[in-house]
């Protein structure tokens, strides 16, 4: 039989959880000795463990790289097995994959606790940790983020920003409480909610379009809304996001459906660089609708072409992913709440 228990070692202030509890020790009695181990140098262990490279970890972490090698031989020793192979590049040994696999179960169990415990004591504080795409975020969040501060001043908001790909792996690794995501999400241990609908528009100006179809350029661009079909846009230069990005996901699809190889002459992590480079007519880019509804500030030239895609291949779900066995705090609950009541497509 085993045994845990755990104690508060110290008392220091985490603004991270709002709370007083910072450096925990679990004893584990397994019938043939007692084990001691830090949660703070789980975290720490973590962070190595996911960046395989103590610079970049302590740098991560904000402590030196020599405190973060005290900490890691520290959990060594306790655990009497060696977690890393020092080479180059840093490896895990089979003890070092075994012991992170539980170790981020302590720290998500941890997680749940202090969310849980904060709801119990009805208090609006604590952390809400976020994920969002780039300019997703630069359009949704300001529309929200007001009236959740509002109602919840004492919650320390963590927004993290990436490709939807990247996003989803950081909620996998329990790094994010919640997620703004392209639905469905593959995956057993996350679950979702639907949040709202999104379409892809093809975006190209009228000097490129007039470039290879002269006279006949508004004649292609209404057959290309009305049928759905790019095809006629074979021989013209196409930018797109990266591999990974929603928005390259839609773009291969429509791609694919017209039975062409696009010539992708630029592609960029960031759709507003290939946004302003279609304007410019350096070549054709596919972009969110919502973007240009609810963007205040971007200006089209009144000859370029905004040309919608009504074809299920260019729309797609979004929506609200969390841990499936993770609590989602009262705080996480409450902005999905007030982001559907303020976002309506």
């Amino acid at each position: 039989m085993i045994s845990v228990y755990i104690f508060v070692q110290q008392k220091l202030f985490c603004k991270y959880h709002n709370i007083f509890i910072v450096d925990i020790i679990i004893y584990i009695n397994n019938n043939i000795g007692v084990m001691v181990l830090n949660l703070l140098n789980m975290r720490y262990f973590i962070e190595a463990a996911e960046t395989l490279n103590f610079t970049k970890a302590a740098n991560n972490l904000n402590i030196s790289q020599q405190a973060l090698s005290t900490h890691i031989a520290a959990l060594e020793r306790e655990l009497d097995a060696e977690l890393f192979i020092r080479s180059v590049p840093v490896t895990l040994t089979q003890g070092g994959l075994l012991f992170k696999k539980y170790a981020q179960r302590f720290l998500d169990e941890y997680s749940s606790m202090i969310h849980e415990m904060n709801d119990i004591k009805d208090e609006r504080r604590g952390a809400l940790s976020l994920g969002i795409a780039h300019t997703r975020g630069r359009i949704l969040l300001p529309r929200i983020l007001p009236h959740f501060q509002r109602a919840f001043p004492k919650v320390d908001i963590k927004i993290t920003e990436g490709r939807n790909d990247e996003m989803q792996k950081s909620l996998s690794e329990g790094k994010l409480e919640l997620l703004i995501c392209k639905l469905p999400v593959i995956g057993a241990n996350v679950r979702s909610e639907f949040f709202y609908q999104e379409k892809a528009v093809l975006m190209v100006s009228d000097a490129l379009l007039e470039k290879y179809f002269g006279a006949e350029k508004d004649a292609v661009a209404k057959e290309i809304e009305r049928t759905a079909d790019i095809g006629p846009l074979e021989k013209l230069p196409f930018m797109l996001p990266h591999r990974g990005d929603l928005m390259r996901a839609v773009a291969d699809e429509l791609i694919g459906r017209a039975g062409f190889i696009p010539d992708i002459i630029v592609e960029s992590e960031n759709i507003e660089t290939l946004l302003e480079m279609a304007v410019r007519g350096i070549g054709v880019t596919f972009y969110p609708k919502m973007f240009i509804d609810y963007s205040g500030f971007i200006n089209f030239p009144d000859a370029f072409h905004i040309i919608p895609l009504n074809t299920p291949a260019a729309a797609y779900a979004m929506g609200f992913c969390c841990p499936k066995e993770r609590y989602l705090s009262f705080a996480a609950r409450e902005f999905i709440r007030i982001a559907k009541e303020n976002i309506r497509l």
